[in-house]
């Protein structure tokens, strides 16, 4: 292995993978930066090298991973779709490219009505990579989906687990930086606890309201209110630690909270 490591963060411009390559430039990580918006990804100008594409083109994928030993993996929607068909596209990119060690962003949601939610299926799709060495984050709901809004059809009592969007961009980059993980495998963040919507809202200052269900979302939050939807189980080994103050649901609240209306 080189003692090179050239890390590329895949939607760059996203959330998580935005916080991965802050928390990567600051350890004056090499790294490339992909994603759609060219504007969005000037932020990282002259810190990373910007690479403006669409992850649905393979020319475009092939061209990123040409140098990388290392990749931040987040899919868009649209292409979990078609999970085996999305992961056998990126297993030949990936094999014929540098890369060796893949930090896959996946959920601590791994059924719904009986079945592998799609980035599970996605995950056991990815394993038949072999000779990658892969890392599945199935992580918690990130405090940002308060952003949806804090009232919604879940029930008031029904507590399901959240975890701070920095954390996992912590737990990704040190990951990618040590590359200390080998085959297939998965590591579990929980965040520190569950939390129900009810003591959420109450967080922010507000009484919380049960929203009834639309035709819309009915399939999803009923899942979650009737029990049909599996969720990792906690233990005391992926539970968060809350190592730094900003991985608190406090911190979020207080710097990043911009509530939707719903």
């Amino acid at each position: 292995m080189s003692s090179e490591n050239y890390i590329l963060i895949l939607g760059a411009t996203g959330n998580i993978g935005g916080k991965i390559a802050q928390e990567l430039i600051l350890k004056n990580a090499m790294i490339g930066v992909a994603g759609r918006s060219r504007q969005k990804l000037a932020t990282f100008a002259g810190k990373a090298e910007l690479l403006e594409g669409d992850f649905n083109e393979d020319a475009f994928l092939q061209q990123a991973f040409f140098k990388a030993t290392s990749l931040f993996l987040t899919v868009p929607d649209d292409a979990l779709a078609t999970p085996a068909v999305t992961a056998q596209r990126l297993i030949n990119l990936i094999q014929s490219s540098p890369i060796r060690h893949v930090v896959n962003i996946s959920n601590c949601i791994t059924e719904k009505y009986g079945q592998p939610t799609r980035l599970v299926a996605f995950e056991q799709e990815l394993n038949k990579m072999g000779s990658i060495n892969l890392l599945h984050l199935r992580c918690a709901n990130f405090f940002e989906n308060l952003h949806w809004g804090l009232h919604t059809p879940y029930k008031p009592d029904l507590a399901l687990p959240y975890i701070s969007s920095y954390e996992v961009a912590s737990v990704a980059a040190t990951y990618l930086l040590n590359r200390d993980f080998s085959g297939n495998s998965v590591k579990e963040l929980m965040g520190p606890r569950d939390y129900t919507m009810a003591e959420l809202a109450a967080a922010a200052g507000e009484e919380y309201v049960q929203l009834p269900y639309t035709d819309n979302n009915r399939h999803f939050y009923k899942g979650f209110n009737d029990g049909d939807f599996k969720v990792t189980p906690r233990t005391a080994s992926n539970t968060s630690p809350l190592s730094e103050n900003r991985f608190t649901l406090e911190y979020f609240l207080t710097h990043d909270f911009v509530q939707s209306v719903n």
